[in-house]
């Protein structure tokens, strides 16, 4: 599936959809290649009927600002880009102040799919597709 976003801003932010215990909410993640866990910022996890306080888990995350540790929630369903994925672990953790975003869509959620940033155009796309298979 793809998303358009404006090419000249300062994030891609993709719409995200994340299943709670008590509700379901849609937000906008910035796409970042350079965290290697989803994240997304307390305040909406506690609106989505967790509570980050009380999280017995604690990891060890990477983004573009450096290393931190937060502690992590496990979603029932976090859906992006036509793909779903459940019982996934997203980190309590605020963005940094640069990037407007609910979030950041990491490496988890990516791995083992294909994504296109095409900046050109202003679309990204996230698929099952192994685009080698037709070089």
């Amino acid at each position: 599936m793809s998303e358009r976003f404006d090419p000249n801003a300062r994030s891609v932010l993709v719409p995200v959809l994340v299943v709670g215990p008590a509700s379901v909410h849609r937000f906008k993640f910035a796409v970042d290649t350079g965290a290697n866990r989803t994240s997304m910022r307390a305040e909406f996890l506690r609106l989505l009927g967790f509570n980050p306080s009380a999280a017995t888990r604690r990891r060890r995350m990477r983004s573009a600002t450096g290393m931190a540790i937060a502690p992590v929630l496990t979603v029932p369903r976090i859906i992006s880009l036509g793909q779903t994925r459940s019982d996934f672990e997203i980190a309590a953790h605020d963005p940094p102040e640069a990037i407007e975003a609910d979030g950041l869509l990491g490496l988890d959620f990516f791995r083992g799919l294909v994504l296109t940033l095409d900046f050109t155009h202003g679309r990204v796309t996230l698929s099952r597709r192994r685009w080698w298979r037709f070089w």
